[in-house]
């Protein structure tokens, strides 16, 4: 009788065991899944186009790409070109992103600066099959005299990341369906 009760306190303890691993594991996985750390939510991937040593104010523009109902556009492909920090046009500071599976994209760069066209901008296009074909400048407010028929306005704001000033803006992107 009493072997037959350790028995039994041992299959209950064995299987007590496995009920708290089993319940350990799926709340593990479910928290995992669920932590700000997971892949879905990271933030975009940083396409650098500044380079030590290049003239300039750094900056870092992020934004998302949505259609009129607010829903998050993904694998859209944009395209950036800029002056440099001199105003010169160089193959450096132009490029294609392409947005994540919310809809967001980030780039670095520097401020461009001002050239024989005016007052400096990004210039930004869109175009892909089933949306309407997007093309604007991002002009950057805070310079003398930003009109609406030179772009779309970005305010920049200054930040110091590891001793060294750059400044973040953002430009969301909204697209029409063709």
């Amino acid at each position: 009788m009493l072997i037959q009760g350790l028995k039994f306190t041992a299959w209950k303890a064995a299987t007590g065991m496995l009920i708290v691993n089993l319940l350990l594991v799926s709340f593990t996985a479910a928290a995992s899944s669920e932590s700000p750390s997971s892949g879905a939510d990271k933030k975009p991937k940083l396409t650098d186009l500044w380079q030590p040593g290049d003239s300039g104010q750094r900056m870092n523009i992020r934004g998302r790409v949505t259609s009129l109902d607010g829903t998050p556009l993904s694998g859209i492909n944009i395209e950036i070109r800029q002056p440099d920090g001199d105003g010169d046009w160089i193959e450096q500071y132009q490029t294609t992103l392409t947005t994540d599976a919310k809809g967001r994209y980030q780039f670095g760069s520097v401020v461009p600066e001002s050239n024989f066209c005016g007052d400096p901008f990004v210039h930004v296009k869109v175009y892909q099959d089933g949306w309407e074909y997007f093309d604007t400048n991002i002009v950057f407010e805070g310079d003398t005299e930003v009109y609406e028929e030179d772009g779309t306005p970005v305010f920049l704001e200054e930040s110091t990341v590891n001793g060294e000033t750059i400044m973040f803006g953002r430009f969301d992107i909204v697209l029409s369906p063709e």
